[in-house]
């Protein structure tokens, strides 16, 4: 992935591509619809059995995983500007890259909004599933982390 940081093309790309599918608004519908899912969860409006939600948590899980491992990798190469020289425009450039990468249409934001909608999604499943009290504290402890 730093590899794809001193030429910007494929950043600029993968942003302008994330941006036309999953822009801010779309994801905040989406995160939104994930809390509507679970507070139908909660009141009974969906159930679902053991045995039918298993498979998807087991599936959001482990997308969670991998969203927590790219979420890391981008940590390691946008937490800091690329060194692109001493000079001023080398020094313009790398703070645009840098501001590029870290601000509200970035991989980063777009990551961390994906992993609360995954977790949503998760604890729908498991209220629905009447699995919800052996996972709760499970559950507190991710969205602890989520807000760090």
């Amino acid at each position: 992935m730093g590899a794809l940081i001193p030429g910007g093309g494929a950043l600029s790309m993968a942003m302008a591509a994330m941006d036309k599918t999953m822009g801010a608004k779309a994801m905040a519908e989406v995160i939104q619809s994930t809390d509507r899912l679970v507070e139908s969860a909660k009141t009974g409006g969906f159930t679902v059995t053991k045995e039918g939600a298993d498979p998807i948590i087991k599936v959001l899980e482990k997308f969670m995983e991998e969203v927590k491992e790219l979420r890391a990798q981008l940590a390691i190469d946008f937490d800091q500007e690329p060194k692109l020289g001493e000079h001023d425009y080398g020094k313009r450039v790398a703070l645009h890259m840098w501001e590029a990468a870290n601000d509200e249409r970035s991989p980063r934001a777009a990551l961390t909004k994906l992993s609360k909608i995954l977790e949503r999604s998760r604890i729908a499943l498991l209220i629905a599933s009447d699995q919800y009290q052996e996972q709760e504290e499970s559950a507190r402890d991710i969205f602890r982390k989520m807000g760090e």
